[in-house]
């Protein structure tokens, strides 16, 4: 048993992958839903503050978001320990970056309860882009062990418009 971190990588993806993403973790699909330094209860007010942060840096055509999927297994699988555990996790970036969080359902297709976290890519602190690459994940992927206590699997997903 462990908990999958996916990292999804759009590139090529423009502004609206964001507005998609923003709309998608908020809507009614949710059971639970927040954010650290945007308005996570205002889909459109979140979007435009994290494209404000790009402005000022400059940094409107880049990958706009970085997408983590963690799909909880064993003890952790149920809607009571997610709900719980989504805002620990998502705490890993809230003093650099903008990001919102989501926890979806498990569903009658085998999916586990998982918990959805977009991540504005551009630091609020020095507006460099976040680094996806092994050292940011695995550092990433202990707290998200610490939160779980359970072993972490990374899956890299990166697509391409």
């Amino acid at each position: 048993m462990a908990v999958i971190l996916k990292v999804i990588r759009h590139s090529g993806s423009g502004i609206d992958y964001l507005q998609n993403m923003v709309q998608y973790v908020t809507d009614y699909r949710a059971i639970s839903f927040g954010g650290y330094g945007v308005n996570y209860t205002d889909p459109n007010m979140a979007f435009s503050q994290m494209m404000q942060v790009k402005a000022y840096y400059c940094q409107t055509s880049t990958n706009p978001l970085i997408h983590f999927v963690i799909s909880l297994d064993g003890p952790c699988d149920n809607e009571a320990f997610a709900v719980q555990a989504a805002p620990a996790i998502a705490s890993y970036f809230r003093d650099s970056y903008q990001l919102l969080w989501c926890v979806h359902r498990a569903d009658d297709a085998g999916a586990h309860y998982h918990i959805h976290i977009l991540l504005n890519s551009v630091n609020v602190m020095n507006g460099r882009l976040f680094h996806s690459g092994p050292y940011e994940i695995n550092g990433f992927g202990y707290h998200v062990k610490n939160v779980t206590g359970m072993p972490f699997r990374i899956v890299w997903e990166c697509k391409r418009d």
